[in-house]
């Protein structure tokens, strides 16, 4: 087989199994019509059996047995070439044949389709969608529509009732802060944010955090001048902070602050 895709020989495929027949062992009987990316020819005598219809030279044919239904545009008549530096000047008073003009196909039986850019730009109706799945729920918002940027909140349940809520996926567009996902496990009050990068707004890359006794952010090294990559802070018994770096020029790279506030004072 050739590499590249122009067709060598004329082949028949079949579409309702994408078998491919050569002409001369093909299990067909005739054809009726055909068609490529230019035009349509409809075969005048049916009866007649496919081997005397090869070759199928139905673009150039002067048998008259194939008949082209679209006029092109540009396409002349026989002897137009010869006949074309003469009619110039007699235009007006040629009484002949009028030049006939290409045929556009019908126009469909249904009404054209209009579909109104504000609708459009919703992506659903009245700018919101709810679809169920098994232990999952999605909903879909219009962009610029919520008051906090929410795009998308995928739900995810334990139960097959959807009672028992397992994570909360919410995705976002267009804040400020460049916040894009927000995921929240309610049974474990826990929080895991992620933030686009950002020069003005914020510098977050990533946040986790359980409600009362940890978080950890996550930053951009090349937006902070101080080379900060990780903060975590525990606020439980540790009542500990802990701060990673990169690329200082005094080689810093931990740093780990304990409070003590019930310790005695020297």
């Amino acid at each position: 087989m050739r590499p590249d895709r122009e067709m060598n020989e004329n082949i028949f495929i079949e579409p309702t199994t994408g078998r491919i027949y050569t002409l001369d062992n093909s299990p067909y009987y005739s054809i009726e019509a055909i068609f490529d990316h230019q035009n349509f020819y409809i075969n005048l005598d049916p009866t007649l059996e496919l081997n005397e219809l090869l070759p199928l030279e139905f673009k150039d044919d002067s048998t008259g047995l194939w008949e082209y239904v679209m006029l092109q545009q540009g396409k002349k008549k026989d002897g137009d070439d010869d006949e074309q530096d003469d009619i110039d000047d007699d235009e007006d008073e040629d009484d002949g044949e009028l030049e006939e003009e290409p045929l556009d196909m019908p126009p469909p039986w249904s009404p054209k389709l209009f579909v109104n850019k504000d609708k459009f730009n919703d992506m659903c109706p009245n700018g919101e969608k709810t679809t169920f799945y098994r232990k999952c729920k999605v909903e879909i918002f219009s962009e610029c529509r919520q008051v906090d940027g929410l795009v998308k909140r995928i739900t995810l349940y334990k139960d097959y009732k959807r009672l028992i809520t397992r994570e909360i996926r919410s995705y976002y567009a267009c804040r400020k802060d460049k916040l894009v996902i927000r995921r929240r496990f309610p049974y474990e009050f826990k929080l895991i944010e992620h933030y686009e990068s950002s020069l003005i707004y914020n510098h977050w890359k990533k946040m986790v955090r359980i409600d009362g006794r940890y978080r950890k952010i996550y930053y951009y090294h090349h937006r902070q001048k101080d080379g900060l990559i990780l903060r975590e802070e525990f606020f439980d018994k540790k009542n500990k902070i802990i701060e990673e770096y990169k690329n200082r020029p005094d080689k810093l790279i931990y740093r780990s602050v304990t409070f003590a506030p019930n310790a005695e004072l020297n």
